[in-house]
């Protein structure tokens, strides 16, 4: 009768025979989770319908210049071409948010947060991964589709009389910043999911800031015209700035200035959410 005795390098979780836990590793198990759930697919999919199906509507049956007999200078022109292309994003960063917040709330939901923190101790690496991982599937999700609502949008309006050019560089920062903002916002979703630990409740909480926020800004600077800082005050808000990196009107704000903001957003929810999961129970 013989005794089995675990060896050394198998004893241990993080040189086990599977191998030796690394960052690596939990990015791509964080893949793996979000890849194979049925919501993402479902979310990203409505995101793709929002982004390119929305402009491509809106270019189809907006009337041409001849036809309303318009003078507008080329600028507003050109300006409601931008608008147009990139019409979807508002409803598109409201379908992220819900995504950010769901990848982390729904291990909280079901217990399964527990099992990543057993495999990863540190805590922290979770969350970056997931982090990592949503901003990446947001980012390159974002980028094909503002690239597809641009080739359909600028062809359609130019060919109505409507000024645009698509191999611009100006339109080419306009499609990536667009896509680089709904990746920010995965990651603020996620920082508010962590925060939150509630499916509803991380989901109101993103959806307010990005939605509620600007509309309450709008009713208050309506109603006290002579409070000029809640107008200034408004632009620096998550969804304005956002539609700045987009190439939409935010104030007189800089480009560097919506890029910024919108980092500034996504880095306090997250650190905070990273903070608070390091401190709470799971």
């Amino acid at each position: 009768m013989s005794t089995a005795t675990a060896s050394p390098q198998t004893a241990g979780h993080p040189h086990s025979s599977l191998g030796r836990l690394s960052f690596p590793r939990v990015v791509r198990s964080e893949w793996i989770k979000l890849r194979t759930l049925r919501s993402t697919f479902w979310t990203l999919a409505s995101v793709v319908v929002l982004l390119v199906g929305l402009p491509a509507l809106l270019a189809a049956v907006v009337p041409s210049l001849s036809a309303i007999e318009s003078r507008a200078p080329k600028s507003q022109l050109a300006e409601f071409t931008t608008n147009t292309a990139t019409s979807g994003l508002t409803f598109a960063q409201l379908v992220v948010a819900v995504l950010g917040v769901l990848v982390i709330s729904g291990e909280f939901s079901t217990g399964m947060i527990r099992s990543s923190l057993a495999a990863v101790p540190r805590r922290f690496p979770v969350l970056a991964a997931k982090a990592i991982v949503l901003f990446v599937t947001s980012f390159v999700i974002g980028l094909v589709s503002f690239a597809a609502s641009w080739a359909i949008a600028v062809p359609l309006l130019t060919a109505k009389g409507y000024a645009g050019e698509l191999f611009t560089s100006s339109t080419l920062w306009n499609i990536v910043g667009a896509a680089a903002y709904l990746g920010l916002v995965s990651v603020f979703a996620l920082g508010v999911g962590a925060i939150v630990k509630s499916t509803a409740g991380g989901i109101a909480t993103a959806l307010g800031v990005l939605f509620v926020l600007p509309i309450i800004a709008a009713l208050l600077s309506a109603t006290l015209p002579k409070q000029t800082w809640i107008a200034d005050a408004s632009h620096y808000l998550l969804s304005a700035a956002g539609s700045g990196m987009a190439g939409l009107a935010n104030g007189s704000l800089d480009p560097w200035v919506n890029v910024v903001t919108v980092l500034v957003w996504a880095a306090v929810a997250f650190v905070v959410g990273a903070v608070l999961l390091q401190r709470r129970d799971a």
